[in-house]
């Protein structure tokens, strides 16, 4: 018995060849009437069709496999970005590989020989910093596409947060609430998300006429946040509140307080940024700014499949969350 096309699936559903493809790609929302669509779907079924995969494969000359290289996937902000690019992928047929560079420089250039080999169609990554430009620029050549999430790389499309914003809009926020004297716990130098949180943060404490207490440089980690912290509790009594770069490491200065024997909120006020799951789940509850990570890892693969190539930029809003570790100070 002949396999049924997609013409054939067309033909019955009275509909255009590339009418069926856009539902089978889920390019149909805001397109398709909803009864075009059930009508494209009946005749699937009633067809039995399943799509060529290694037809397609052949005619482009492609994997159909796409890389995710992230920095560390123990990142609950990481994962969900994964998982936003593998729901997207997953909807369009395409399979997905996640590759952990481990916060290594070293380990993400490796990858690049990898993937090369692997042959993959393109790669989404958050780069842990400057990457290999002669090993990206080889990848390019050979056809694979790249998209960069979270961290700005010139040259590159990105999909990023509003991280300057949001921690300006955070630090308004807790000035707000009366706290005067600051430490902040940046993430690693160079990297934009990092750099950006700092700068918004800086921003707002000069136009209040207000400086940081102190500045240390961790590496978005939880043990970096508890060691800063507790560093900065036994030599800074002055700190009202402690604003971390990320939740993980706002979640290693809660841990270093309790284990200091210092009470937080009364004492101190702890501040994130990211609103991670495991934001929710410390007591106090933490306060800390939503980036839609999940969002983003959709975006960044909706920017891949697409063939989105240049510098292109798209910035997702972000949003202050208030939790009970940074009250009103009375």
């Amino acid at each position: 018995m002949r396999r049924a096309t997609i013409r054939d699936v067309a033909a019955l559903a009275g509909v255009s060849p590339s009418t069926v493809s856009r539902v089978l790609n889920g390019k149909d929302v805001g397109h398709m009437r909803p009864e075009t669509k059930e009508r494209v779907l009946a005749a699937i079924k009633a067809l039995d069709y399943t799509p060529a995969k290694a037809a397609r494969i052949l005619r482009k000359r492609k994997t159909g496999v796409v890389a995710i290289l992230l920095p560390d996937i123990s990142n609950p902000f990481f994962s969900l970005l994964a998982r936003g690019v593998a729901s997207v992928a997953f909807e369009q047929g395409i399979s997905t590989l996640i590759c952990d560079s481990d916060n290594s420089q070293e380990k993400e250039n490796a990858f690049w020989d990898i993937l090369l080999s692997e042959g993959v169609d393109g790669i989404i990554f958050v780069p842990v910093g400057e990457p290999h430009v002669a090993k990206l620029q080889k990848l390019l050549r050979r056809g694979v596409s790249i998209v960069v999430a979270d961290r700005r790389l010139d040259g590159y499309p990105v999909v990023e947060a509003d991280n300057r914003g949001g921690s300006f809009a955070l630090a308004e926020a807790l000035i707000a609430r009366g706290y005067r004297e600051f430490a902040y716990i940046a993430g690693p130098e160079g990297v934009s998300t990092a750099d950006d949180r700092l700068a918004g943060f800086l921003q707002a404490l000069e136009e209040h006429g207000l400086s940081p207490s102190v500045v240390r440089r961790g590496d978005f980690t939880y043990h970096s946040g508890y060691s800063l912290a507790r560093e900065i509790l036994a030599q800074h009594r002055e700190v009202e509140a402690i604003v971390a770069g990320n939740d993980l490491m706002a979640i290693g200065a809660l841990r270093a307080a309790e284990d200091m024997g210092i009470d937080v909120p009364g004492s101190v006020g702890v501040a994130g940024f990211d609103h991670v799951f495991p934001a929710e789940l410390v007591r106090p509850r933490l306060t800390t700014v939503a980036v839609p990570a999940y969002e983003m890892g959709r975006e960044a693969m909706g920017l891949l499949a697409a063939g989105t190539e240049g510098s292109g930029r798209k910035v997702l809003p972000v949003e202050p969350i208030l939790g009970e570790s940074t009250p009103p100070r009375r």
